[in-house]
């Protein structure tokens, strides 16, 4: 049969082929003649740079380098970073991808130190204008850090003023080490407009609401959703940290990642597309992240999540690991404060290797041990792994290792989760409250109700795997320490690996590093004192704390120090549970700490000086602890059941510490205590003109405890008429120049025990002494 015959064919050649619009062929036709012409340009250029001799090409990217280099206002980059790319492009040949590597790093290296320097700011005095976009909260120095949207990026300022977020102020700043300071009172330019006031509504509500729970989820609920962790206490704070759960009293990658992939997926189960997914999650992610604070730690959390929307959100068809180093280099290029961030290097550590051994580690043990659940091995691994990554990093940071961290972490993540969504959802409710819906603030309220109960089980988590035996064992010191940590880590990857391989030396490389880790504990770790100690010097850091031990687990405490946790651990090695507490003066490295004595324990008479009895800080310290206040003044002696402190300064002064503010290291409470067969004097923060005067009436002792941790603001008549046979000097890292020479040398030709070498020093009678750790002795 012929075509024409077939009425379906005829009809589908008769038909007019559709032609495109004129103007739709003209761009086509203009964008394929582009495109062809850019690709005969680079053709033709890799030719011309082929032809040249390797050595001119060589010298041509040097130069570029070291051009690069010259920018950087460190001088090692100088000759560091240029030698750096000569490795990369000599590396090219062979290894390419490894060469590659190396040259982007080197750019992105170059990058970040000039950036870095940039934020950091000139060393002179200049002003800084900005933005306020977040703050720390006040610390015992009642300084607080201003992170400010300067023209030239985010810039960190030490203020002694906190001013409101969205404010813009005008300072004189001037570098301090890694960020700049203030002495001046931030002069505000402009008040925080209706975006940022209807922030900080958000923020107080749900901080409100959450308290209103009446728990410590409660106190946990708002710094795990907004980063808002004033309502923590320090015990709270301790127990996060040594169980490593830190990234959960505050916002972290984690909680930003659950926020912007749950309004993703929700939108998914909209059925919207992949662009669309990915966009609403970025887009939550960057409103999120203005409700918590364009912190450095806020930033990097939110980049962590953009990369994680991107990967899981658009369906596949991108690479994880190139998603997330792209993160890291982007957010190392624009947000060059996170270089001296401890948090960035942390999550970029855990990331990589969660993305590189969990996946080999979960398919050998789907085949090894098919029966196990894949969530709970998923559970038990993830955390295992990102834990044993991050070690390293964190032995620098804290020189101790916990057993339970691991096992804190697997038991405190199912609660994240619906903490963070709780929390979530009582913002957006009081959000919506404030367009006047009714029943939205009832809304909110029961939320953040519903949110502090997961949050209560992460703080039990904490408490309790904080208080189990080697939650804090004690590692050596940076770099020795990190470089162990690096050495036995290693170790363990390739006896783990020999392992997934099915070869059995495997198990005997995995036994020696446990027990080589064994070993390194035993031998740093901190003595605790015989049983007949019977006076403490803790080492509390730069700072003053000493227990006096009275019998049947009663004791009496001169000062605390300035953190809480240094003499908790103190007190929990001497096994004081009850105790009285005696405040030489109201600086804050003797008094700061006082929380840390109250963590189990109870206080039953608080003694301090007259002249300062009604200072603010008294009426804080008995209203936090509950004691009763015993005014104490020279010429008093304190009877003990084993013990009689004598006090020998300050005298009743006729101007009491409200009225002059001055009184400070002038009226030091100093005290003798006699104990039998040891008398130890401790002296506090006395100067040279008390001490002076002292020595008119002080009797020898046995041990004497430097003034003001070793200053050279001394008397040496005091240190003559004490005529001790021991000298402890309780100190710590600080910029002062304690002890000074002077000091120690005042002591005479006796052995001189540094709290900051020698850890916490017991004494015995007959001035017999040990010490928490090897240290050696000074003389004088």
């Amino acid at each position: 049969m012929s075509p024409s015959a077939d009425p379906d064919r005829r009809t589908q050649h008769s038909r007019p082929r559709r032609r495109q619009p004129l103007r739709a062929q003209s761009l086509r036709h203009r964008l394929g003649a582009l495109r062809r012409a850019s690709e005969s340009l680079l053709a033709w250029v890799r030719e011309r740079v082929a032809l040249w001799p390797g050595s001119v090409r060589l010298l041509c990217c040097a130069a570029g380098l070291w051009a690069s280099a010259l920018l950087s206002p460190e001088p090692w980059a100088l000759f560091g970073i240029p030698v750096l790319g000569l490795v990369g492009i000599l590396t090219l040949r062979r290894h390419h991808h490894l060469g590659v590597g190396v040259l982007v790093f080197t750019c992105l290296l170059t990058i970040q130190i000039t950036a870095l320097a940039a934020a950091h700011g000139p060393d002179r005095q200049v002003e800084t204008t900005g933005l306020v976009v977040g703050r720390s909260e006040p610390g015992a120095s009642e300084w607080t850090r201003l992170t400010l949207l300067t023209p030239t990026g985010f810039t960190h300022v030490l203020s002694p003023d906190v001013v409101a977020d969205g404010a813009k102020v005008r300072m004189p700043t001037e570098r301090l080490d890694d960020i700049r300071s203030t002495d001046a009172e931030p002069q505000v330019l402009e008040e925080p407009d209706g975006l940022w006031q209807w922030r900080d509504r958000l923020r107080t509500e749900l901080r409100d609401d959450s308290l209103a729970a009446g728990s410590d989820g409660g106190r946990l609920l708002p710094g795990l959703v907004v980063g808002d962790t004033s309502p923590q206490d320090d015990r709270m704070v301790d127990d996060m940290r040594v169980v490593s759960l830190t990234h959960v009293s505050a916002v972290s990658g984690s909680n930003v990642t659950i926020v912007s992939l749950g309004a993703g997926l929700l939108a998914g189960a909209c059925r919207a597309g992949p662009r669309l997914r990915v966009s609403i999650g970025v887009l939550t992610c960057i409103g999120y992240v203005f409700i918590v604070g364009f912190e450095p730690s806020a930033i990097r959390a939110a980049g962590m999540a953009i990369a994680a929307a991107l990967v899981f959100l658009r369906g596949g068809g991108i690479s994880p690991v190139a998603v997330m180093c792209s993160t890291a280099s982007l957010l190392l290029a624009f947000v060059p404060v996170l270089a001296t961030s401890v948090g960035f290097v942390l999550s970029v550590v855990s990331t990589a290797a969660i993305m590189f051994v969990v996946p080999i580690l979960l398919r050998r043990l789907a085949v090894h041990l098919p029966l196990l659940p894949t969530v709970l091995v998923t559970a038990l691994i993830v955390p295992f792994v990102a834990q044993l990554a991050c070690t390293p990093v964190l032995v620098a940071i804290d020189p101790r290792i916990g057993l339970w961290s691991v096992a804190a972490n697997a038991l405190a993540a199912p609660a994240v989760m619906p903490a963070t969504v709780a929390g979530f959802l009582s913002l957006v409710t009081t959000g919506i409250g404030t367009s006047g819906l009714p029943g939205a603030d009832f809304a909110s309220a029961l939320l953040a109700w519903i949110g502090s109960f997961p949050a209560w089980w992460i703080v039990v988590v904490a408490r309790v795997c904080a208080a189990l035996p080697g939650a804090a064992l004690d590692w050596p010191v940076p770099p020795v320490g990190t470089l162990l940590a690096l050495g036995l880590l290693g170790l363990a990857v390739a006896g783990t690996w020999m392992l997934v391989r099915r070869r059995l030396w495997g198990l005997p490389v995995l036994v020696l590093c446990c027990l080589l880790t064994a070993a390194v504990i035993v031998t740093v770790r901190a003595k605790p004192p015989a049983a007949d100690w019977l006076v403490l010097v803790c080492d509390v850091g730069q700072g003053s704390g000493a227990v006096i031990n009275l019998g049947d687990g009663r004791g009496l405490v001169v000062d605390t120090g300035r953190e809480p946790k240094p003499i908790d651990t103190c007190l929990d090695e001497s096994g004081i549970e009850e105790f009285d507490l005696l405040i030489s003066h109201f600086d804050a490295d003797h008094f700061a700490g006082y929380a840390g004595t109250t963590w189990g324990r109870k206080v039953d008479r608080l003694f301090v000086s007259v002249n300062v009895a009604g200072s603010p800080e008294a009426k804080r310290m008995i209203t936090d602890t509950g004691a009763e206040v015993v005014p104490t003044h020279r010429g008093q002696t304190l009877s003990f059941d084993t013990a009689t402190v004598e006090v020998l300064w300050p005298p009743l002064r006729s101007v009491m510490s409200a009225e002059d503010e001055e009184l400070r290291n002038e009226d030091s409470l100093v005290v003798r205590v006699e104990q039998a067969g040891l008398s130890t004097l401790l002296p506090g923060d006395v100067g040279a003109e008390e001490q002076y005067l002292l020595a008119q009436q002080v009797r020898p002792v046995d041990v004497l405890v430097a003034p003001h941790h070793g200053s050279s603001d001394l008397a040496p008549e005091f240190f003559a008429a004490a005529a001790p046979d021991l000298g402890v000097i309780s100190v710590g890292e600080n910029s002062y120049g304690h002890p000074s020479t002077k000091s120690v040398r005042s002591f005479g030709p006796i052995p001189v025990l540094r709290t900051d070498r020698c850890g916490s020093v017991a004494l015995y009678a007959q001035s017999r002494y040990s010490t928490g750790q090897s240290c050696p002795e000074s003389k004088g």
